[in-house]
Protein backbone atom coordinates (compact mmCIF):
# COMPACT_ATOMS: atom_id res chain seq x y z
CA UNK A 1 0.00 0.00 0.00
CA UNK A 2 2.95 2.43 0.47
CA UNK A 3 3.91 2.47 -3.18
CA UNK A 4 0.01 3.04 -4.15
CA UNK A 5 0.00 5.62 -2.05
CA UNK A 6 2.62 7.48 -3.23
CA UNK A 7 1.46 7.20 -6.37
CA UNK A 8 -1.94 8.44 -5.24
CA UNK A 9 -0.42 11.29 -3.27
CA UNK A 10 1.74 12.47 -6.29
CA UNK A 11 -1.95 12.41 -8.00
CA UNK A 12 -3.58 15.01 -5.66
CA UNK A 13 -0.81 17.02 -5.30
CA UNK A 14 -0.28 17.67 -8.59
CA UNK A 15 -3.99 18.53 -9.02
CA UNK A 16 -3.43 21.26 -6.41
CA UNK A 17 -1.53 23.16 -9.13
CA UNK A 18 -2.74 26.77 -10.42
CA UNK A 19 -2.25 28.42 -13.43
CA UNK A 20 -1.52 32.59 -14.41
CA UNK A 21 0.00 35.06 -17.05
CA UNK A 22 -0.20 37.85 -18.27
CA UNK A 23 -1.35 38.00 -22.30
CA UNK A 24 0.50 40.99 -22.90
CA UNK A 25 3.34 40.10 -21.62
CA UNK A 26 5.84 38.79 -24.34
CA UNK A 27 9.58 37.91 -23.73
CA UNK A 28 11.71 38.18 -26.60
CA UNK A 29 14.83 36.67 -25.54
CA UNK A 30 16.79 35.65 -28.59
CA UNK A 31 19.34 33.78 -27.14
CA UNK A 32 20.57 30.53 -26.05
CA UNK A 33 20.17 27.33 -27.51
CA UNK A 34 17.26 28.13 -29.43
CA UNK A 35 18.92 30.67 -31.36
CA UNK A 36 21.38 28.70 -33.56
CA UNK A 37 21.06 30.76 -36.42
CA UNK A 38 21.05 34.52 -37.52
CA UNK A 39 17.36 36.02 -37.22
CA UNK A 40 15.64 36.73 -41.02
CA UNK A 41 14.92 40.25 -41.56
CA UNK A 42 11.37 40.47 -42.27
CA UNK A 43 9.32 43.73 -43.26
CA UNK A 44 5.93 43.87 -41.80
CA UNK A 45 3.96 46.90 -43.28
CA UNK A 46 0.28 46.72 -41.91
CA UNK A 47 -2.05 44.64 -43.41
CA UNK A 48 -4.66 46.45 -46.24
CA UNK A 49 -8.26 46.58 -45.74
CA UNK A 50 -11.36 46.61 -48.44
CA UNK A 51 -13.29 48.25 -49.15
CA UNK A 52 -11.71 51.16 -48.04
CA UNK A 53 -12.99 53.20 -45.56
CA UNK A 54 -14.88 50.26 -43.42
CA UNK A 55 -13.72 50.45 -40.11
CA UNK A 56 -15.25 46.47 -39.01
CA UNK A 57 -12.28 45.62 -42.21
CA UNK A 58 -9.80 48.15 -40.76
CA UNK A 59 -10.08 46.56 -37.40
CA UNK A 60 -10.09 42.68 -38.31
CA UNK A 61 -6.82 43.52 -40.61
CA UNK A 62 -5.28 45.05 -37.57
CA UNK A 63 -5.88 42.44 -35.31
CA UNK A 64 -5.22 39.48 -37.73
CA UNK A 65 -0.92 41.71 -38.41
CA UNK A 66 -1.21 41.67 -34.56
CA UNK A 67 -1.44 38.14 -34.25
CA UNK A 68 0.77 37.34 -37.21
CA UNK A 69 3.84 39.71 -35.73
CA UNK A 70 3.16 37.97 -32.13
CA UNK A 71 3.57 34.33 -33.74
CA UNK A 72 6.56 35.71 -35.56
CA UNK A 73 8.14 36.59 -32.86
CA UNK A 74 7.55 34.02 -31.05
CA UNK A 75 8.96 31.44 -33.08
CA UNK A 76 12.41 33.06 -32.31
CA UNK A 77 13.00 33.43 -36.16
CA UNK A 78 12.47 36.37 -36.84
CA UNK A 79 13.56 40.14 -36.34
CA UNK A 80 10.33 42.25 -37.33
CA UNK A 81 10.90 45.27 -39.26
CA UNK A 82 7.47 47.96 -39.04
CA UNK A 83 9.26 51.57 -39.72
CA UNK A 84 8.25 51.20 -43.34
CA UNK A 85 6.33 52.44 -46.15
CA UNK A 86 3.10 51.05 -46.66
CA UNK A 87 1.02 48.55 -48.52
CA UNK A 88 -1.71 49.68 -51.00
CA UNK A 89 -2.79 46.58 -51.82
CA UNK A 90 -0.97 46.51 -55.23
CA UNK A 91 2.69 48.17 -54.83
CA UNK A 92 4.43 45.27 -52.69
CA UNK A 93 7.45 45.45 -55.48
CA UNK A 94 7.43 48.84 -55.17
CA UNK A 95 8.09 49.17 -52.11
CA UNK A 96 10.18 46.61 -51.53
CA UNK A 97 13.31 48.68 -52.28
CA UNK A 98 12.58 51.33 -49.59
CA UNK A 99 12.28 48.17 -47.47
CA UNK A 100 15.59 46.64 -48.54
CA UNK A 101 17.52 50.28 -47.48
CA UNK A 102 16.13 49.14 -43.71
CA UNK A 103 17.43 45.68 -44.24
CA UNK A 104 14.41 43.98 -44.73
CA UNK A 105 15.49 40.27 -46.57
CA UNK A 106 11.54 39.24 -46.91
CA UNK A 107 8.34 41.82 -47.13
CA UNK A 108 4.98 40.09 -46.31
CA UNK A 109 2.04 41.70 -47.36
CA UNK A 110 -1.85 41.09 -46.56
CA UNK A 111 -4.14 42.14 -48.33
CA UNK A 112 -8.64 41.71 -46.19
CA UNK A 113 -11.51 42.34 -46.91
CA UNK A 114 -14.71 42.02 -45.35
CA UNK A 115 -18.40 40.70 -46.65
CA UNK A 116 -21.04 39.90 -44.48
CA UNK A 117 -19.34 37.64 -41.67
CA UNK A 118 -16.85 36.37 -44.30
CA UNK A 119 -13.49 37.33 -44.15
CA UNK A 120 -11.18 36.62 -46.69
CA UNK A 121 -7.23 37.10 -47.49
CA UNK A 122 -4.58 37.50 -49.77
CA UNK A 123 -0.92 37.00 -48.33
CA UNK A 124 2.06 37.37 -50.19
CA UNK A 125 5.90 36.63 -49.23
CA UNK A 126 8.25 38.52 -51.04
CA UNK A 127 12.02 37.39 -51.83
CA UNK A 128 13.57 41.42 -51.83
CA UNK A 129 16.95 40.34 -52.88
CA UNK A 130 15.94 37.67 -55.70
CA UNK A 131 12.27 39.29 -56.66
CA UNK A 132 10.52 36.16 -56.35
CA UNK A 133 7.73 35.20 -54.45
CA UNK A 134 8.40 32.44 -51.95
CA UNK A 135 4.45 31.60 -51.08
CA UNK A 136 1.14 33.33 -51.98
CA UNK A 137 -2.21 31.92 -50.68
CA UNK A 138 -6.17 32.79 -50.09
CA UNK A 139 -7.49 32.50 -46.98
CA UNK A 140 -11.26 32.79 -46.97
CA UNK A 141 -13.81 31.73 -43.89
CA UNK A 142 -15.92 32.72 -41.03
CA UNK A 143 -15.10 36.01 -39.21
CA UNK A 144 -15.52 33.88 -36.08
CA UNK A 145 -12.25 32.05 -37.12
CA UNK A 146 -10.01 34.98 -37.67
CA UNK A 147 -7.46 34.22 -34.91
CA UNK A 148 -7.09 30.49 -36.35
CA UNK A 149 -6.68 31.77 -39.78
CA UNK A 150 -3.81 34.30 -38.70
CA UNK A 151 -2.36 31.09 -36.96
CA UNK A 152 -2.62 29.16 -40.48
CA UNK A 153 -0.64 32.37 -42.01
CA UNK A 154 2.08 32.48 -39.28
CA UNK A 155 2.96 28.63 -39.52
CA UNK A 156 2.90 28.33 -43.21
CA UNK A 157 5.09 31.41 -42.89
CA UNK A 158 7.65 30.29 -40.83
CA UNK A 159 7.43 26.95 -42.95
CA UNK A 160 8.30 28.60 -46.30
CA UNK A 161 10.88 30.57 -44.74
CA UNK A 162 12.83 28.02 -42.41
CA UNK A 163 12.03 24.68 -43.83
CA UNK A 164 10.17 23.84 -40.52
CA UNK A 165 6.38 23.43 -39.35
CA UNK A 166 5.35 26.51 -37.17
CA UNK A 167 3.33 25.84 -34.47
CA UNK A 168 1.22 28.50 -33.83
CA UNK A 169 -2.01 26.58 -34.29
CA UNK A 170 -1.15 24.40 -31.58
CA UNK A 171 -2.91 23.83 -28.10
CA UNK A 172 -2.00 23.66 -24.73
CA UNK A 173 -4.61 21.69 -22.37
CA UNK A 174 -4.64 21.74 -18.49
CA UNK A 175 -6.31 21.47 -15.52
CA UNK A 176 -7.46 24.36 -13.31
CA UNK A 177 -9.44 24.81 -9.94
CA UNK A 178 -11.37 27.93 -10.77
CA UNK A 179 -14.51 26.46 -10.13
CA UNK A 180 -13.79 24.70 -6.59
CA UNK A 181 -13.28 21.79 -8.26
CA UNK A 182 -10.76 20.87 -10.95
CA UNK A 183 -11.57 20.99 -14.55
CA UNK A 184 -9.87 20.69 -17.80
CA UNK A 185 -9.80 23.50 -19.87
CA UNK A 186 -7.99 24.44 -23.67
CA UNK A 187 -5.80 27.01 -24.84
CA UNK A 188 -3.53 28.47 -27.94
CA UNK A 189 0.03 27.98 -27.67
CA UNK A 190 -0.17 31.73 -27.00
CA UNK A 191 -2.46 32.21 -24.50
CA UNK A 192 -5.32 33.30 -25.95
CA UNK A 193 -8.97 31.81 -27.01
CA UNK A 194 -9.71 30.02 -23.20
CA UNK A 195 -12.43 27.22 -23.45
CA UNK A 196 -13.74 25.15 -20.55
CA UNK A 197 -13.99 21.84 -21.65
CA UNK A 198 -14.87 19.43 -18.45
CA UNK A 199 -18.25 20.15 -16.61
CA UNK A 200 -17.69 16.90 -14.10
CA UNK A 201 -17.50 19.09 -10.87
CA UNK A 202 -14.71 16.37 -9.84
CA UNK A 203 -11.00 16.07 -9.95
CA UNK A 204 -9.92 16.18 -14.05
CA UNK A 205 -5.94 15.95 -14.41
CA UNK A 206 -3.29 15.28 -16.72
CA UNK A 207 -4.82 16.02 -19.86
CA UNK A 208 -3.25 14.15 -23.03
CA UNK A 209 -3.52 14.86 -26.97
CA UNK A 210 -4.26 11.87 -29.18
CA UNK A 211 -1.59 12.70 -32.32
CA UNK A 212 -4.44 14.04 -34.51
CA UNK A 213 -5.22 17.18 -31.85
CA UNK A 214 -8.83 16.31 -32.27
CA UNK A 215 -9.23 14.50 -29.14
CA UNK A 216 -8.04 14.52 -25.06
CA UNK A 217 -7.79 11.42 -22.30
CA UNK A 218 -8.06 12.51 -19.05
CA UNK A 219 -8.41 11.19 -15.43
CA UNK A 220 -11.21 11.76 -13.47
CA UNK A 221 -12.66 11.14 -9.95
CA UNK A 222 -16.04 11.63 -10.99
CA UNK A 223 -17.38 8.12 -10.53
CA UNK A 224 -15.56 7.99 -7.32
CA UNK A 225 -12.32 6.05 -9.04
CA UNK A 226 -9.54 7.30 -10.81
CA UNK A 227 -10.79 6.61 -14.26
CA UNK A 228 -10.03 7.55 -17.84
CA UNK A 229 -12.03 9.04 -20.19
CA UNK A 230 -11.74 10.43 -24.01
CA UNK A 231 -13.38 13.57 -25.13
CA UNK A 232 -13.66 14.94 -28.83
CA UNK A 233 -12.53 18.46 -28.54
CA UNK A 234 -15.67 19.74 -31.03
CA UNK A 235 -18.03 22.15 -29.53
CA UNK A 236 -21.00 19.89 -27.70
CA UNK A 237 -19.20 17.07 -27.39
CA UNK A 238 -19.31 14.80 -24.33
CA UNK A 239 -16.90 12.57 -22.66
CA UNK A 240 -16.65 8.59 -22.21
CA UNK A 241 -15.20 6.10 -20.23
CA UNK A 242 -12.05 4.69 -21.65
CA UNK A 243 -10.62 3.00 -19.15
CA UNK A 244 -12.06 2.23 -16.05
CA UNK A 245 -10.22 -0.88 -13.82
CA UNK A 246 -10.24 -0.76 -10.19
CA UNK A 247 -7.58 1.68 -8.54
CA UNK A 248 -5.34 4.32 -11.03
CA UNK A 249 -6.18 4.54 -14.33
CA UNK A 250 -3.68 7.51 -15.99
CA UNK A 251 -2.78 8.38 -19.71
CA UNK A 252 0.88 8.24 -20.36
CA UNK A 253 1.46 9.24 -23.87
CA UNK A 254 0.31 8.04 -27.37
CA UNK A 255 2.51 6.70 -30.28
CA UNK A 256 3.38 9.15 -32.73
CA UNK A 257 1.13 7.25 -35.53
CA UNK A 258 -1.63 7.31 -32.89
CA UNK A 259 -1.75 3.29 -32.49
CA UNK A 260 -0.78 3.06 -28.96
CA UNK A 261 -1.58 4.44 -25.43
CA UNK A 262 0.80 4.16 -22.53
CA UNK A 263 -1.03 3.85 -19.03
CA UNK A 264 -0.33 3.80 -15.68
CA UNK A 265 -2.54 0.89 -13.95
CA UNK A 266 -3.12 -0.48 -10.46
CA UNK A 267 -5.87 -2.75 -11.01
CA UNK A 268 -5.71 -2.66 -7.16
CA UNK A 269 -2.20 -3.38 -6.53
CA UNK A 270 1.15 -1.61 -7.36
CA UNK A 271 0.85 0.61 -10.46
CA UNK A 272 2.71 -0.36 -13.08
CA UNK A 273 3.12 0.23 -17.31
CA UNK A 274 0.76 -0.83 -19.45
CA UNK A 275 0.60 -0.54 -23.75
CA UNK A 276 -2.82 -0.44 -25.33
CA UNK A 277 -3.50 -1.56 -28.72
CA UNK A 278 -6.20 0.80 -29.89
CA UNK A 279 -6.37 -0.94 -33.17
CA UNK A 280 -7.29 -3.88 -31.58
CA UNK A 281 -7.84 -3.23 -27.71
CA UNK A 282 -4.81 -5.81 -26.45
CA UNK A 283 -3.95 -4.53 -22.83
CA UNK A 284 -0.08 -5.50 -22.52
CA UNK A 285 1.82 -5.21 -19.22
CA UNK A 286 5.34 -3.88 -19.10
CA UNK A 287 6.55 -3.25 -15.45
CA UNK A 288 5.69 -5.58 -12.75
CA UNK A 289 8.10 -4.18 -10.03
CA UNK A 290 7.65 -4.44 -6.72
CA UNK A 291 7.99 -0.75 -6.64
CA UNK A 292 5.09 1.88 -8.18
CA UNK A 293 5.86 2.57 -12.01
CA UNK A 294 4.43 5.39 -13.12
CA UNK A 295 4.47 8.64 -15.73
CA UNK A 296 5.45 6.84 -19.14
CA UNK A 297 6.10 8.31 -22.04
CA UNK A 298 7.08 7.32 -25.88
CA UNK A 299 10.55 8.51 -27.55
CA UNK A 300 9.70 9.99 -30.95
CA UNK A 301 9.77 6.07 -32.89
CA UNK A 302 7.88 4.60 -30.11
CA UNK A 303 10.76 2.41 -30.18
CA UNK A 304 11.48 2.93 -25.85
CA UNK A 305 9.91 4.54 -22.90
CA UNK A 306 10.88 6.65 -20.10
CA UNK A 307 9.32 6.25 -17.33
CA UNK A 308 9.51 7.15 -13.16
CA UNK A 309 9.66 4.36 -10.73
CA UNK A 310 10.74 4.08 -6.63
CA UNK A 311 12.22 0.40 -7.57
CA UNK A 312 15.56 1.65 -6.21
CA UNK A 313 14.54 3.38 -3.40
CA UNK A 314 13.37 7.22 -4.58
CA UNK A 315 11.63 7.83 -7.77
CA UNK A 316 14.16 7.87 -10.39
CA UNK A 317 13.66 7.90 -14.27
CA UNK A 318 14.31 5.14 -16.18
CA UNK A 319 13.95 3.84 -20.16
CA UNK A 320 13.22 0.75 -21.48
CA UNK A 321 13.81 -0.81 -24.88
CA UNK A 322 10.47 -2.28 -25.95
CA UNK A 323 12.51 -4.90 -28.34
CA UNK A 324 14.66 -5.97 -25.51
CA UNK A 325 12.76 -4.87 -22.32
CA UNK A 326 16.42 -4.04 -21.14
CA UNK A 327 15.70 -1.01 -18.52
CA UNK A 328 18.27 1.95 -17.70
CA UNK A 329 18.30 3.89 -14.97
CA UNK A 330 18.87 7.52 -15.88
CA UNK A 331 18.88 9.70 -12.35
CA UNK A 332 20.39 9.58 -9.12
CA UNK A 333 18.36 12.12 -7.44
CA UNK A 334 16.12 12.78 -4.59
CA UNK A 335 12.93 12.79 -6.12
CA UNK A 336 11.60 12.26 -10.00
CA UNK A 337 8.54 12.67 -11.75
CA UNK A 338 6.36 13.56 -15.21
CA UNK A 339 9.04 12.36 -17.91
CA UNK A 340 8.09 13.45 -21.37
CA UNK A 341 10.60 12.57 -24.35
CA UNK A 342 11.59 15.46 -26.61
CA UNK A 343 10.37 15.41 -30.14
CA UNK A 344 14.04 15.42 -31.35
CA UNK A 345 14.84 12.22 -29.28
CA UNK A 346 17.94 13.73 -27.88
CA UNK A 347 16.01 15.13 -24.28
CA UNK A 348 13.89 13.72 -21.97
CA UNK A 349 13.05 16.71 -19.31
CA UNK A 350 11.17 16.15 -16.03
CA UNK A 351 10.55 17.62 -12.58
CA UNK A 352 12.74 16.67 -9.77
CA UNK A 353 14.94 17.95 -7.05
CA UNK A 354 18.32 16.73 -5.30
CA UNK A 355 17.48 16.97 -1.73
CA UNK A 356 13.89 16.45 0.57
CA UNK A 357 14.65 20.63 1.32
CA UNK A 358 14.64 21.63 -2.52
CA UNK A 359 11.95 23.13 -4.37
CA UNK A 360 11.24 20.71 -7.29
CA UNK A 361 12.79 22.13 -10.92
CA UNK A 362 12.11 20.93 -14.24
CA UNK A 363 15.93 18.96 -15.70
CA UNK A 364 16.95 17.64 -18.85
CA UNK A 365 18.72 14.80 -19.60
CA UNK A 366 20.21 12.96 -22.45
CA UNK A 367 19.28 9.39 -23.08
CA UNK A 368 22.38 8.40 -21.59
CA UNK A 369 21.47 9.86 -18.05
CA UNK A 370 25.34 11.63 -18.93
CA UNK A 371 24.37 15.03 -19.26
CA UNK A 372 21.67 16.09 -16.65
CA UNK A 373 20.65 19.72 -16.56
CA UNK A 374 19.07 22.33 -14.18
CA UNK A 375 16.85 24.73 -16.30
CA UNK A 376 14.53 26.38 -13.70
CA UNK A 377 17.06 27.04 -11.11
CA UNK A 378 15.05 27.13 -8.04
CA UNK A 379 12.60 29.73 -9.66
CA UNK A 380 9.54 28.36 -7.34
CA UNK A 381 8.36 25.04 -7.47
CA UNK A 382 8.06 23.75 -11.59
CA UNK A 383 6.69 20.46 -12.12
CA UNK A 384 5.00 18.72 -15.11
CA UNK A 385 6.80 19.75 -18.56
CA UNK A 386 5.75 18.90 -22.05
CA UNK A 387 7.23 19.47 -24.91
CA UNK A 388 6.43 21.74 -27.87
CA UNK A 389 5.88 19.29 -31.00
CA UNK A 390 8.88 21.13 -32.30
CA UNK A 391 10.98 20.66 -29.70
CA UNK A 392 11.57 24.67 -29.21
CA UNK A 393 9.62 25.10 -26.01
CA UNK A 394 8.77 23.31 -22.67
CA UNK A 395 5.31 24.21 -20.65
CA UNK A 396 4.86 23.48 -17.31
CA UNK A 397 3.42 24.58 -13.99
CA UNK A 398 5.09 26.58 -11.59
CA UNK A 399 4.26 27.55 -7.68
CA UNK A 400 4.93 30.70 -6.67
CA UNK A 401 5.67 32.32 -3.26
CA UNK A 402 2.02 32.58 -2.87
CA UNK A 403 0.98 29.50 -2.88
CA UNK A 404 -1.51 29.52 -6.70
CA UNK A 405 0.70 27.48 -9.18
CA UNK A 406 0.35 29.13 -12.95
CA UNK A 407 1.39 27.74 -16.42
CA UNK A 408 4.85 28.71 -17.86
CA UNK A 409 6.07 28.23 -21.18
CA UNK A 410 10.11 28.84 -21.60
CA UNK A 411 12.48 28.12 -24.43
CA UNK A 412 13.91 24.59 -24.31
CA UNK A 413 17.21 25.45 -23.10
CA UNK A 414 15.27 27.19 -19.86
CA UNK A 415 15.83 31.07 -20.94
CA UNK A 416 12.35 33.24 -21.57
CA UNK A 417 10.36 31.84 -19.32
CA UNK A 418 6.75 33.38 -18.96
CA UNK A 419 3.41 32.95 -17.47
CA UNK A 420 1.33 31.96 -20.18
CA UNK A 421 -2.30 33.24 -19.32
CA UNK A 422 -3.98 34.90 -16.73
CA UNK A 423 -6.91 32.96 -15.00
CA UNK A 424 -8.74 32.20 -11.86
CA UNK A 425 -7.56 30.07 -9.38
CA UNK A 426 -4.81 26.92 -9.75
CA UNK A 427 -3.62 25.50 -12.81
CA UNK A 428 -1.72 22.47 -13.35
CA UNK A 429 -0.61 18.70 -15.47
CA UNK A 430 -0.09 20.82 -18.74
CA UNK A 431 -0.01 19.01 -21.79
CA UNK A 432 1.09 20.56 -25.77
CA UNK A 433 -0.85 19.00 -28.79
CA UNK A 434 1.32 17.70 -31.45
Amino acid sequence: MKKVSWVLSALLFFSQFPLWADTNELYLQLSGQNQSQPLLNLALPPFFSRPMGQKKAALMAHSLRDVVRADLLMSRYFNVLENGPAFNGSNAREISSDWRKKGASFLLTADVSMALDQLQVTIHLLDINSGSTILGHFYKGNSDSWREMAHQMSDEIVEALTGKPGIAHTRIAFSNDQTTHKEIYLVDYDGQNLRRLTWDHSIDILPRFTPDGKQIVYTSYKNGNPDLFILDLKPGSHSRPFSTYQGLNIAGGFSPNGDKLLMTLSRGKNPNIYIKNLVNGRLTQLTNDRGADSSPTFSPDAGQIAFVSDRAGNPEVYTMDLLTDRVKRLTMLNWCDSPSWSPTGQWITFAGRVSPTEKLDILLTDITGTDERDITHGSGSSENPSWSPDGRFIVFSRTGRNGISRIYVMDADGSAPHALLKIKGNSATPSWSR
